[in-house]
């Protein structure tokens, strides 16, 4: 387990430590990792990319849409897109589009991959 402690780390150690988890696919770990972010960053639980990431890679696509479904629209485009795709849903097209050239470099970017556009 990597070493994180609350109090000693910041938002950016556990967020490295939670994406090497995920990327390594020891997704308990990361899980873990992330409670413990939320307690000693209560902010934190804004950031959904974690937990929707973790459920992707879990298979659990629905859970996945559920964190993000009902959100404003301009919150999490980037998530929604890729959800909706993963549901096989068809109005992901649409709103990968509508979010192509985002101010958001990472929405835009995400956006345009879902496309398969290069460029960001």
């Amino acid at each position: 387990m990597i070493d994180i402690q609350p109090g000693k780390n910041g938002t950016l150690e556990f967020a490295q430590a939670i994406v090497a988890c995920i990327q390594a696919d020891r997704l308990e770990e990361a899980e873990a990792l992330l409670e413990c972010m939320h307690r000693a960053h209560p902010a934190s639980r804004e950031i959904l990319a974690f937990p929707v990431t973790i459920a992707l890679k879990r298979g659990r696509v629905h859970e996945a849409w559920q964190l993000v479904n009902g959100l404003p629209d301009d919150r999490c485009p980037e998530l929604k897109a890729l959800c909706l795709r993963m549901l096989n849903d068809p109005s992901w097209h649409g709103y990968a589009t509508s979010h192509e050239d985002s101010q958001n470099v990472y929405v835009r970017k995400t956006m345009r991959q879902l496309l398969g556009k290069s460029g960001g």
